[in-house]
């Protein structure tokens, strides 16, 4: 039916790093470029003292500046952080009880979707459906690079929302996982890192090449040896495996049903509002003809490769959002 857009403030990474903004500050900037409806935060991220240690002035400062901008709340991205502990990988109990502020405050905050990762189990995830149905709050795990719609750890979690059947459970596609090429402005940083010519090539087959992200990696590691790569641009590329998906934009199709919010990762947009790195055209297809109206967070996050300096964030988005519109605008005839 349709997407609704918006932004999530993670795409202000390294304004907000850089002390620019404060959060309210940051919302009101979202306001005034139009960048909404639609407005995300990460919780860890964008709120000292997350979840339990929030200050009262903090979170009404937050409601006025969402509210004052006319802006809708989409998601609070919680972190299920299980390896949190030295030594030892959080429990099921203690996840769950990890879990339970965080969801417990968005509801508060009028969030009506949590993002959850890919670290909690299915185990975990049914102990939280009544937490988060409690709090009237839908659970989203984040379908990020290097997992999609059918790698085995979400094949596990879809078996247990087809047996649970409930609202509350669900999926967050982030388009990292389905992505037709390295961006260039990620080659291009490797390259201001000492890696050659060769080296890139060799790394482009490497993440062309078949097998598991890892396994590609090592592929690249041993080819980069023998070029006598440099080890600096050579272990950064290890995001180029982590980050970098190629599922097909079609499988998303598969899970249309239990969509709650749409991650938008984007790291590049042409001046013809063409992203070399991702098939836009192809995505907006598939969720602009689902039989749903969705919400969609432009994500932006080149700000892992790129500094303030070499790129304004709220721009970028602005320029995201324009060729959404355009593709979304010849999926209902209106282009």
């Amino acid at each position: 039916m349709s997407v609704s857009l918006g932004v999530t403030v993670y795409s202000m990474t390294n304004e907000w790093l850089a002390g620019r903004y404060t959060l309210p500050e940051l919302i009101d900037e979202v306001g005034r470029r139009g960048l909404g409806p639609g407005i995300e935060l990460i919780g860890f991220q964008s709120l000292r003292g997350f979840p339990n240690r929030v200050s009262r002035d903090d979170l009404r400062a937050l409601r006025d500046a969402i509210e004052r901008n006319e802006l809708v709340p989409t998601s609070l991205a919680s972190n299920a952080d299980v390896a949190r502990k030295a030594g030892a990988w959080m429990g099921t109990d203690e996840s769950v009880e990890y879990m339970r502020p965080q969801i417990e405050l968005a509801g508060q905050l009028g969030f009506p979707v949590v993002r959850t990762q890919i670290g909690l189990t299915p185990e975990v995830l049914e102990k939280l459906e009544p937490i988060a149905a409690r709090a009237k709050v839908h659970l989203g795990m984040e379908l990020h690079a290097p997992e999609g719609p059918n790698t085995p750890k979400v094949l596990a979690t879809r078996e247990l929302y087809e047996r649970i059947d409930s609202e509350y459970l669900g999926f967050i596609p982030d388009f990292s996982a389905c992505m037709r090429a390295i961006p260039p402005g990620m080659l291009d940083k490797l390259r201001q890192s000492g890696l050659s010519q060769s080296g890139a090539d060799a790394l482009v087959r490497a993440w062309q090449s078949p097998g598991a992200p890892f396994q590609r990696y090592a592929t690249f590691v041993q080819k980069a040896g023998k070029l006598g790569e440099p080890e600096l641009p050579v272990r950064q590329a290890t995001l180029v495996f982590t980050m970098i998906g190629r599922e097909n934009p079609e499988d998303w199709r598969e899970v249309l049903p239990q969509v709650r919010h749409i991650h938008g990762k984007f790291y590049d947009v042409d001046d013809d509002l063409i992203s070399p790195s991702i098939d836009y055209e192809a995505l907006m297809t598939v969720f602009g003809e689902a039989d749903a109206t969705f919400t969609m967070s432009s994500e932006w996050e080149g700000h892992a490769y790129l500094d303030t300096e070499e790129q304004d964030a709220f721009e970028i988005v602005i320029r995201h959002q324009e060729m959404c519109r355009k593709f979304l605008g010849r999926v209902s005839g209106e282009a």
